[in-house]
């Protein structure tokens, strides 16, 4: 047998390793869609939408199902449902932002990309100040800054001039050549 022909087999500490990393990897993906979707799996599975906030506000329209999806009473000693301060929150912006969700998320009410649509996708001027005081502050971008960072950022910014000069410089050099070219040419058919 030649060196060629063999296996390399993972030591248990390579193995492991990988395993952990898989795991991470798994519990990455795995997240609550909105601030409510953990509340809304457990007692208002069938609603979509705005239901989801209904649903949610109202116990009597809770609906407890066992681990197989059939519908179940509360268990002696269960207590009801009561909603996490992050989805109160949520309903409130859903509520609040109630036209800007249907004029510009599409529709995307108790959605995962609600708040991303309202504070990043959507200009602040086109939410109402109902709207708009609902959702979470920016942070402030006057935040001090150190000396360092401040002489990284200076020369970042260099670099970043220097390297779109030199593109200018080959773009406009190309520009001349192919006119310098274009002129051989005419001269020579003359």
């Amino acid at each position: 047998f030649g060196s060629s022909s063999l296996v390399q087999v993972p030591t248990l500490q390579a193995a492991v390793e990988m395993w952990r990393l898989g795991v991470l990897a798994l519990c990455a993906s795995v997240q609550a869609l909105s601030p409510c979707d953990d509340e809304a799996g457990q007692v208002c599975p069938m609603s979509i939408g705005k239901e989801i906030g209904e649903c949610l506000q109202n116990p009597s329209k809770h609906q407890l199902t066992d681990i197989d999806g059939n519908p179940r009473e509360l268990e002696p000693g269960e207590k009801p449902l009561e909603l996490s301060a992050g989805c109160k929150d949520f309903i409130k912006v859903n509520e609040a932002c109630d036209s800007e969700i249907e004029n510009f998320c599409q529709g995307m009410f108790f959605h995962g990309d609600t708040m991303t649509c309202l504070t990043q996708w959507t200009s602040a001027s086109d939410l109402s100040t109902g709207c708009a005081g609902t959702l979470p502050k920016k942070a402030d971008d006057d935040e001090e800054v150190d000396a360092e960072k401040a002489a990284w950022r200076a020369k970042k910014k260099a670099a970043r001039k220097a390297a779109m000069d030199a593109i200018e410089k080959e773009k406009s050099g190309g520009e001349k050549k192919q006119k310098k070219g274009k002129k051989k040419k005419k001269d020579k058919e003359l």
